[in-house]
């Protein structure tokens, strides 16, 4: 469990607040205007920024009190876009997830290059392997960057707008995706989403940042027209 416990987030002044839980097994979408804070937060769970208040817990320990090789064993971050990287196959790419298990030279052991194919296999692009990622759609790397968090092996990954630049059939696959690894991986998926409507197509419990009170609101099952109000007034 992602315990935020009183927390504000920021630099010199607090950007939003929050106090909530999130549980293994669930998609997550965070929604909230541009320039709301929704990267901020995501930045300061994985121990990237400090809070200005309260604490975050990741399985009943402090993530400030977890080192780098903790931190890259509890939690997986995906960012928004990756652009490839020339001669790079989708095997190597998906295999710099392995990297807080390999050894100081890190090769990959069999365990390593079996956790690697099966997230592949997991998310459906086992044929992307030998590709380079320079060669791929954003459609493609999207879903790699995915198969790199989940060959992590860790229990929490936080995405940031990982739609950003998805047509919107990649969209909907996406999403779908994510939501069908949280539930029989026992995952928790966290991302920051503009595209409401596939989010309530898949039923995606929300946390909304409202705009009038700079705090996270969670809701299960809301009307659309209740986020537009708490999130867009």
């Amino acid at each position: 469990m992602i315990s935020l416990k009183s927390i504000e987030v920021g630099y010199d002044t607090p950007l939003l607040s929050a106090n909530l839980s999130l549980e293994l097994g669930n998609l997550y979408a965070l929604v909230g205007k541009n320039g709301s804070g929704k990267t901020t937060l995501l930045q300061s769970i994985i121990g990237m920024i400090p809070t200005i208040h309260g604490e975050i817990i990741l399985d009943e320990k402090s993530i400030h009190s977890m080192s780098n090789l903790e931190r890259a064993q509890k939690i997986a971050f995906v960012e928004t876009k990756f652009m490839g990287i020339n001669f790079l196959t989708g095997f190597e790419y998906v295999a710099i997830g392995r990297t807080p298990y390999t050894n100081a030279l890190g090769r990959l052991s069999d365990r390593d290059k079996m956790q690697i194919a099966k997230s592949l296999e997991i998310v459906g692009i086992t044929h992307l392997s030998g590709k380079h990622t320079t060669r791929m759609s954003d459609g493609e790397r999207q879903l790699l960057q995915v198969a790199r968090a989940l060959a992590q092996e860790t229990p929490y990954i936080l995405m940031d707008e990982p739609t950003a630049f998805l047509d919107y059939s990649n969209k909907r696959n996406l999403i779908e995706k994510l939501k069908k690894i949280a539930h029989e991986e026992q995952k928790c998926i966290l991302l920051s989403c503009h595209d409401l409507e596939i989010c309530l197509e898949n039923n995606l419990p929300l946390l909304i940042v409202s705009e009038s009170e700079k705090k996270i609101e969670f809701r299960n099952n809301a009307a659309k027209e209740e986020i537009l109000k708490l999130a867009f007034s």
